[in-house]
């Protein structure tokens, strides 16, 4: 069994009785060459109740959760959780659909093979996932690919099969390696400390140092501005705008604070976006005149359009800290905060430090070594969650507020 087979190339390879792949792309359908012994059907896999299928194969399609028509996952979400008891996160992208509806259309004793992102051995949005898989207790076993396999994809890819006939309850996890053979690891990251664990915000007393998701505001592109844009709009420094940042890139490795004159050299003359739109006192004229300005077109975002007035987001507080959480060094970029610039996007931002803590986490924590301890997603990049931060946090610093530091 094959869900979302694309032209069923799938069926052209290994010994079977039977093939049965399904695709709805009516296109990639059509002219699909295909042994005696296999079919295709031109149809969502999502239609249809398998359960007895000996295995299920495929490499499922790859849509981000929030290009997925709404129709669509409403209706295979809601397959699934007739099938199986379990809902799928809402940052689920497509293929993990697919992942499900494999493991549940497979007999008791089946087997599951698919090609997915190797992040989903870590990353949150899998989490109930996984956790099914535990509590049924069938055997898992991770092949992590070359991040060159597949040229145009951008995620670190995964051969991962799924033993239903073994009740073990064990993982393991391999890695290729440049002969092309495979080499056991000894966790999911590579190293013999595993994955930094996940504390959730319930977890953290409330003056106890945190990070916090850098803010989404529905649209960069026209509620973040870079310097020219916002001379050329007339708005003003703490009046119509603050200071923010949404990247780390463009700050030097060497460099642990954010100054006014780092601030200025590395955003606001590099014409990084570095002002926000301020959504906490009633617009002034330059500014209620620059947002009537904006085409209707540039805030087509589903976070935008749920908002009575589009641009009114709340604003977020100022971190000490802000902190990228892409990298692919030892340890993310983090820098001290001192000219209270809010945290947008991939740039969380940390709380409650006072400035002997903020000063340690911006200069690496003597050292720490976190990269051995985050699955890379793409090329060689990691992406720390916010709550494996706070776990960091929780562990250095403890419970204590700054002020008793």
């Amino acid at each position: 069994m094959d869900f979302g087979a694309g032209d069923g190339r799938f069926a052209h390879h290994g010994e079977y009785s039977a093939y049965l792949g399904y695709e709805i792309d009516q296109d990639r359908c059509q002219g699909a060459a295909l042994p005696n012994n296999a079919s295709l059907v031109n149809q969502c896999a999502f239609q249809d109740v398998v359960e007895d299928a000996d295995v299920c194969i495929g490499n499922p399609p790859f849509v981000r959760n929030q290009d997925l028509p709404l129709g669509w996952r409403a209706h295979a979400s809601q397959v699934l959780k007739n099938r199986t008891g379990l809902s799928l996160s809402g940052l689920a992208n497509a293929w993990q659909y697919f992942f499900l509806l494999s493991l549940t259309s497979c007999k008791a004793d089946g087997l599951v093979a698919l090609v997915i992102p190797y992040e989903w051995v870590s990353r949150p949005s899998v989490r109930d996932l996984r956790d099914y898989i535990r509590q049924k207790g069938w055997r898992v076993r991770v092949y992590r690919l070359v991040d060159t396999t597949f040229d145009s994809v951008l995620t670190t890819s995964s051969i991962t099969i799924i033993d239903k006939s073994v009740s073990d309850g064990d993982w393991r996890f391999f890695e290729e390696t440049a002969d092309g053979a495979w080499a056991e690891m000894p966790s999911e990251s590579g190293s013999e400390s595993g994955v930094i664990p996940y504390r959730r915000r319930g977890d953290i007393e409330a003056d106890a140092p945190r990070a916090i998701r850098g803010l989404s505001p529905g649209t960069q592109k026209v509620l973040t501005l870079t310097e020219p844009e916002r001379v050329r709009f007339g708005l003003e420094i703490d009046t119509d705008v603050v200071p923010c940042v949404t990247t780390l890139r463009s700050v030097p490795s060497e460099v642990s604070r954010l100054d006014d004159v780092v601030f200025r050299r590395h955003f606001r003359d590099a014409g990084q976006k570095c002002w926000l739109i301020r959504t906490d006192a009633q617009p002034g004229r330059n500014l209620l005149s620059y947002l009537n300005s904006v085409p209707a077109a540039d805030y087509q975002t589903a976070t935008c359009l749920e908002r009575a007035v589009w641009w009114r987001f709340n604003m977020p507080p100022i971190p000490d800290v802000l902190m990228a959480q892409s990298f692919r060094d030892f340890y993310p970029k983090a820098i001290v905060n001192s000219v209270n610039a809010r945290a947008i996007g991939g740039v969380c931002g940390v709380h409650n430090l006072g400035p002997a803590r903020a000063e340690a986490l911006a200069t690496g924590l003597d050292g720490l070594n976190l990269r051995d301890r985050v699955v890379a997603h793409s090329n060689g990049l990691r992406k720390i969650e916010i709550n494996q931060i706070n776990a960091i946090l929780l562990d250095v610093f403890g419970r204590t507020a700054a002020a008793s530091a």
